[in-house]
């Protein structure tokens, strides 16, 4: 033995520990501890664990002080480390195998049914929850097989409810192929039988067809009456919905050609107004509104009344249109428009009409010209401003008058303005100039007038705050960034420049807080409706409304609308919903919701009802906004009323439908009272609809109808109609399934109960077959037994009667281990008493040696034992045949004590 190993002994007698061992288990035990770490950080959990105990295999679990201190030399914490983990690793895995186990168990209760989706998406989730713990491909292997299952039940109950609404609708040929489709996921007896229903109505479907596709000829031939005769009957043995619509087209056509023809009538005798609202309601009728439109601008015409008859034939194609067009115009003397009407039409006369308008029209733009000259040497520049705007309008684009207005003319005046330094009065001309014609150098100027006349004048800050949005929603834009002399070469910090002015502006609302809240308020509302349509539409902007090119936040639109009554917007996409509601007199409520302010919201919220489909839709988010609000607050019942009015936005925002169903959770552990329960489950219920709003309702109303059962305050029949109408809030919920279940189990006691009063065993029986719960079964073969095992016992049940014990038994319960061996043993019973009527008492005595039960040999032979003492009291039996059953009862029961005084007077050993 040399040094080490003899030091190794010692220190293993005397310390408790080997230290040679320790030394060379030490890096071991390091290496294995970092190897586990590095598994289990990868999930590995099992792999991990049993490396971690082999390592701490070596360690005592209750080591002394010698092996501690040597321990904590050579591995320091380590190994108390490892042990935890070790711990904390088998308790993750020992959670799995439990989640594992619920899912296995949950698994055998999936009957297969492609209607049951709720076991296999809690076995998922099960299994889902394990893998975020414990790395195992098979765990792993089986999300994805039920995932797939579960999208496959899915995908067929998409396509039976669509096969049925086809279905309902009497398409049953398409139908019948989504029902194919169905079948070939799964083949149920109910697909197949909704196939073959549908298959029995195709004739009539096929003889429908038929007379649409005549219908449709007879439309195309012009024989609508004849079309409408023939599809009405058709509709009457088939009332499909492409029919109605084909009819109710056929009458709006048959009708509005009648009205065309009422509408000729009273032009041609002069009753005009009539004429009028004949060919208005004949084109809101005729699938082709150009004949009608010529008409009424034909009449609108000949009653001088040119707006309208331009409003009629506005972008009419075709020659007559634009002669009339061109007619309108001219009578309105604006000879240019009239000329290009006509430019494009032919005919001599037309052509000798179209020289005299070019005539007249360069005569009038001269005349213009002059005017212009002469107001500017008057200096009266205000009014020759207006003349070239409107030269403008008249005539189209000048350049020479234009570059009048913009180079001499309009500075002039600006000049003018700008000198005085009345910002009040500058402000004033900058909005009128900027109204008049928006454009980048007007909405920069009007920016710059209004910040100034708000450092004087605080309560006009709202023009500062619309007009300065607009300007930095234009930034970009702006000439006078785009060559900053200081900057050199350098480009202009856009965003830069955007966020200064954005601070300095909200600092400026601040000031306002402590000197009047209520204009505070109003500032800070405005601005965070700009800011907020700022953000959406982008720097620069991609989006909102536009005039002249220049992008309009919510207020200086609707400041503009106001003064212009402009409509030469671009309008917003309709898509844009939030965007386009900032814009509506709902945007200050709109704009609180989003910033969080939901309660200055509820206050900045129209009195008016909604009317347009985009106020309707801010209404209802802003309902939403006021109704989560009340629900933060725990006032649930006056988050009703919002809600409901919201409910059609919340059912296609799932973010809204999240929210509401978290707080609504939150709201219910709030409550005691059952009666509060129902009222918010049903508030819940007819807001969303989700599956956790149909499980509460569905919980509290079967748990009504429970405490109702309870109380006798109404029958078990009416409690499972009214269970039956729960059940299809959620028909997967626990609570009502078992409650159904119990009722239908003591409805089905009661039925047995007098079944068997009336000594009617076998109709309790054959209604326990046909009943559908295993409980109502059990119970029967429980009676069965306990009626088999005691007439056994006291022998009270002849052959007869124990096979049909027996039978009834296994019907009921042939799965049950302890029912099979009764029905084997009346089955025996049963052949050897057929034996015994045949007389064939040797073979039925033998069959009766041979059988694996005691219990078939001792009643068997106590059935001749009290045949022989019934034959021998009453002095039927002879001799030999006493001794024979004596006989066959001792080789049967040679044992039995009760019948050994027999045996001896009979000499049988």
């Amino acid at each position: 033995m040399n040094l080490l190993e003899s030091l190794n002994k010692l220190t293993k007698n005397h310390l408790g520990i080997g230290i040679v061992d320790a030394w060379l288990k030490a890096p071991q035990t390091k290496e294995a501890s970092q190897k586990a770490a590095q598994l289990a950080q990868t999930k590995h959990l099992r792999e991990a664990i049993t490396i971690a105990e082999k390592a701490l295999s070596f360690w005592s679990r209750k080591p002394g002080f010698w092996e501690r201190l040597i321990c904590q030399i050579l591995l320091g914490k380590l190994v108390n480390q490892l042990t935890q983990q070790l711990q904390e690793w088998r308790k993750q895995v020992g959670m799995v195998d439990k989640q594992l186990a619920s899912a296995k168990t949950l698994l055998k209760l999936d009957t297969g049914d492609p209607w049951e989706t709720t076991n296999l998406a809690n076995i998922i989730t099960i299994y889902q929850r394990c893998s975020k713990i414990l790395h195992d491909e098979r765990i792993l292997q089986a999300i994805n097989q039920y995932q797939q299952e579960l999208r496959k039940r899915h995908q067929f109950q998409g396509l039976v409810k669509q096969a049925e609404s086809l279905a309902e609708n009497l398409f049953f040929k398409n139908a019948i192929a989504t029902y194919q489709q169905a079948e070939q996921l799964y083949s149920t007896q109910a697909v197949t039988q909704a196939i073959a229903t549908a298959t029995q109505q195709v004739p009539q479907e096929e003889l429908y067809a038929a007379s649409l596709q005549r219908v449709r000829q007879g439309e195309t031939e012009g024989k609508l009456r004849g079309a409408i005769a023939l599809l009405e009957s058709a509709l009457v043995r088939f009332p499909r919905t492409d029919g109605r619509e084909l009819l109710h087209k056929l009458k709006s056509l048959v009708k509005g050609r009648e009205l065309f023809r009422r509408g000729l009538a009273a032009e041609e005798v002069g009753d005009f107004p009539t004429a009028i609202s004949l060919y208005e309601n004949a084109e809101s009728l005729l699938p082709e509104s150009t004949n009608c439109r010529i008409r009424l601008g034909l009449v609108t015409i000949k009653i001088q009344d040119w707006e309208t008859a331009l409003s009629y034939l506005e972008d009419l194609p075709g020659e007559q249109a634009a002669y009339l067009r061109g007619f309108a115009h001219a009578q309105q003397e604006n000879l240019q428009i009239a000329y290009r009407e006509w430019q494009g039409l032919s005919g001599a006369q037309i052509s000798e009409q179209r020289e005299i308008l070019k005539v007249l029209s360069q005569r009038q733009r001269l005349c213009s010209l002059q005017n212009i000259e002469e107001l500017v040497k008057a200096e009266n520049l205000e009014q020759a401003k207006i003349a070239s705007t409107e030269f403008t309008q008249k005539f189209g684009f000048n350049k020479l008058i234009e570059e009048n207005l913009q180079q001499h003319i309009q500075p002039r005046l600006e000049a003018a303005v700008w000198q005085g330094y009345h910002w009040k009065v500058i402000s004033q001309q900058a909005e009128n100039d900027w109204i008049a014609n928006p454009n980048i150098i007007n909405l920069h100027n009007w920016a710059v007038a209004n910040y100034y006349h708000a450092q004087k004048d605080s309560t006009h800050l709202i023009n500062l705050i619309i007009s300065l949005s607009t300007a930095l929603a234009n930034l970009h834009k702006d000439v006078n960034l785009q060559d900053v002399p200081w900057l050199g070469s350098k480009p202009v910090d856009f965003n830069l420049v955007f966020n200064q002015i954005k601070n300095r502006m909200e600092t400026f609302i601040d000031t306002i807080k402590d000197k009047n809240i209520d204009n505070y308020l109003k500032f800070r509302d405005c601005w965070r409706l700009e800011t907020l349509a700022l953000e959406i539409m982008g720097q620069p902007p991609i989006k909102g409304i536009k005039i002249n090119d220049i992008f309009l936040t919510p207020g200086c639109y609707n400041h503009y609308l106001a003064l212009a009554q402009s409509n030469n917007f671009n309008q917003i996409d309709p898509n844009q919903k939030i965007l386009h509601c900032l814009y509506t007199n709902w945007g200050l409520a709109v704009a609180a919701c989003v910033a969080g302010d939901s309660q200055r919201a509820i206050k900045l919220k129209p009195i008016n009802p909604a009317i347009s489909e985009l106020e309707i839709f801010a209404n209802n988010f802003v309902a939403y906004y006021e109704g989560c609000y009340y629900l933060q607050q725990h006032k649930w019942r006056e988050a009703i009323n919002p809600l409901k009015q919201a409910k059609s936005e919340i059912q296609v925002n799932k973010e809204w439908q999240n929210e509401v169903d978290r707080l609504c959770l939150l709201q219910r552990q709030d409550i005691s009272e059952d009666h509060e329960h129902l009222v918010l489950a049903q508030f819940w219920y007819d807001i969303l609809d989700s599956p956790k709003a149909r499980n509460y309702l569905a919980e509290y109303k079967a748990e009504k109808v429970r405490e109702q059962v309870a109380n006798k305050q109404i029958s078990k029949q009416k409690a499972l109609k009214e269970l039956e109408k729960i059940k299809l809030i959620d028909a997967d919920n626990p609570i009502v399934i078992d409650l159904i279940q119990r009722i239908e189990v003591a409805l089905a006691v009661e039925v047995i109960e007098e079944l068997l009063n009336k000594n009617n065993l076998e109709g309790a029986v054959n209604f326990a077959k046909q009943n559908r719960h295993p409980k109502v079964k059990n119970i029967v073969t429980e009676i069965c037994v306990d009626i088999l095992v005691d007439g056994f016992k006291t022998r009270k049940v002849g052959f007869e009667e124990i096979y049909d014990l027996g039978r009834w038994a296994y019907e009921l319960s042939p799965d049950e281990p302890n029912i099979q061996e009764i029905y084997l043993i009346s089955q025996e019973l049963h052949q050897i008493h057929h034996l015994i009527k045949r007389d064939r008492y040797e073979e039925a005595v033998r069959r009766t040696q041979s059988s694996q039960y005691d219990a078939i040999r001792s009643y068997v032979g106590d059935y001749f034992m009290m045949t022989l003492i019934r034959g021998i009291k009453s002095e039927t039996l002879s001799t030999h045949l006493v001794h024979q059953l004596g006989r066959w009862v001792y080789e049967l029961c040679p044992y039995d004590p009760d019948y050994q005084e027999i045996y001896h007077r009979l000499n049988i050993r």
